[in-house]
C-alpha cells in the first residue's frame, strides 16, 4: 500500500484476469497452491512478500504494482519540468510506504517513483523476521544492500553472508536468495536494485 489502504488480492485478479489465465495456471506457474491464491484474490488472507513477488513475476509486473492503483501518475523528470522539485527530490516526512503483508518488513521508497532503472529503498525489518524463502526476483542487473542499522544475514543460494552496520553487499538478484533479521534488534538497509524489482 503506498500511504492509502489497498487491496491486493483483488489487483492480483484483475492482473490475472486481463491476461486470460486461469486462477489454477496462476497459482501453478507461481508455485504456490490453488487454495493460497484463492484466499489472495478474496482477501481472506495476506501472502508473504517472497509468495506476492512469485505472484508478480508470473503476471509480469513489479511487486510494488500490486500495491499501487492504476491512477498513480509517475513524475516526469525533464529539463522542462526541473522546477518540479518532487520529480527530483524526496523529502524525509514525504517518502512513500511501501507495506507487506509480513509485519516485520517494510520499505519507504528513497526515488520520487519506480519508473525510472534504478530502484533506491530504505528496507526496515523487525527483530527475528526470518523467511523459508529463497528466490530470485529480477532478470540481470544487480543489487546492492548497505546495512545502516543492526544486522543482516544475506543468503546467495546456500551461502549466507553475516551483514552489520556499515558493511555491505553487491549480487546479481537472478540468484535465489533471501535477506533476514535473526537478531533481536531492529535492522535496516539500503537497497539499491537495476534494474526495478519492485
Amino acid at each position: 500500500m503506498l500511504e492509502e489502504e489497498f487491496e491486493v488480492g483483488k489487483k492480483i485478479k484483475s492482473l490475472r484476469v486481463a491476461k486470460n489465465m486461469a486462477a489454477k495456471q496462476l497459482a501453478g506457474e507461481a508455485g504456490i497452491s490453488f487454495g493460497m491464491l484463492s484466499q489472495l484474490e478474496k482477501g481472506s488472507t495476506q501472502g508473504s512478500v517472497e509468495t506476492l513477488r512469485k505472484i508478480a513475476k508470473v503476471l509480469d509486473v513489479t511487486l510494488a504494482h500490486l500495491f499501487t492503483n492504476n491512477t498513480d501518475e509517475p513524475t516526469i523528470n525533464t529539463l522542462e519540468n526541473i522546477e518540479n522539485e518532487k520529480s527530483y527530490v524526496v523529502r524525509k516526512d514525504e517518502r512513500k510506504k511501501i507495506s507487506f503483508p509480513d509485519p516485520l518488513y517494510t520499505c519507504e521508497l528513497l526515488v520520487p517513483d519506480l519508473q525510472g532503472e534504478i530502484e533506491l529503498l530504505q528496507v526496515n525489518m523487525e527483530p527475528n523476521r526470518i523467511t523459508d524463502d529463497l528466490i530470485p526476483h529480477t532478470k540481470g542487473g544487480e543489487e546492492c544492500d548497505y546495512v545502516l542499522e543492526g544486522e543482516i544475514v544475506v543468503t546467495l543460494n546456500n551461502k549466507e553472508f553475516e551483514l552489520k552496520k556499515g558493511d555491505s553487499i553487491r549480487f546479481n538478484p537472478e540468484i535465489p536468495h533471501k535477506i533476514e533479521n535473526r537478531s533481536s534488534k531492529k535492522a535496516s538497509y539500503l537497497s539499491i536494485i537495476t534494474p526495478v524489482s519492485f
